[in-house]
């Protein structure tokens, strides 16, 4: 029986880069680092965590060309073995209706793949990062989507563009519906605003299949709302790592 391949493999975001040693599909560890981060720091974080593990190709999936940037040049420093960007170096092997096709992040198109590896021909992944994006495929082609403005970058706003209000962080926990402070009025008014907005634009989506697809949730507060959103089958944590996984297994 063959043995899965090992890679390491990198989502380069707008915000972090999580970074991930991979048999076949399966994550085996990760870690993140900012995106933002200068050479030395991602040097450090990739000297630390991939210990004995940088003869393995590192194949990424980055819509930051400075994040990729500074991972390209980490990784090289160290010696680490080949270096594949899709987009770049490779296609992603995914049909791509989106118009134009060279405009789609990497991300979204990896994630589509996944999800049509995992789910079928028709599939909708909700990716909740610095924005939330909605990629939607069907009869096993990526045709486009909805994005948002993410979590965070909501939060971030309300407190830049105004005089008072606080910056808030999510902290994982349902919050009451009704704050009893201006920390928790905001808490709950991206909660339960983040719940309908995603239910609303999933229903709209539905309406355009015959058959339901399957509708996957990932990113960095999927697991924190997805069990409050009706339409999500799948909370799948480290569903765009399997795309990137698969998108260079299926190109070798």
């Amino acid at each position: 029986m063959k043995t899965a391949a090992e890679i390491i493999a990198a989502d380069i975001g707008n915000t972090s880069a999580t970074i991930a040693h991979m048999r076949g599909t399966e994550v085996l560890s990760q870690f993140d680092v900012s995106s933002h981060a200068p050479v030395q720091v991602v040097e450090e974080a990739l000297r630390e965590h991939l210990s004995g593990l940088l003869a393995l190709p590192l194949v990424i999936a980055s819509v930051n060309p400075r994040g990729r940037e500074a991972v390209e040049t980490a990784w090289a420093g160290l010696g680490g073995g080949k270096a594949c960007v899709l987009g770049r170096d490779v296609v992603v092997p995914i049909e791509n209706r989106a118009n134009p096709p060279g405009k789609v992040g990497q991300d979204r198109l990896v994630n589509a793949l996944a999800a049509k590896e995992r789910g079928g021909a028709n599939a909708i992944v909700v990716d909740f990062g610095t924005a939330v994006s909605f990629d939607v495929v069907k009869d096993g082609a990526f045709v486009g989507g909805v994005l948002t403005p993410g979590i965070g970058l909501a939060m971030e706003a309300l407190h830049q563009k105004t005089a008072l209000l606080p910056l808030v962080r999510p902290d994982g926990i349902r919050p009451p519906v009704i704050g009893a402070n201006t920390e928790d009025a905001i808490n709950s008014g991206v909660y339960y605003g983040y719940i309908g907005l995603v239910n609303n634009i999933l229903r709209e989506l539905m309406k355009t299949y015959a058959n339901k697809p399957t509708v996957f949730a990932t990113g960095g507060y999927g697991a924190y709302l997805a069990p409050e959103i009706e339409g999500i089958d799948v909370i799948a944590p480290t569903l765009t790592h399997e795309g990137i996984a698969l998108a260079f297994a299926l190109t070798r």
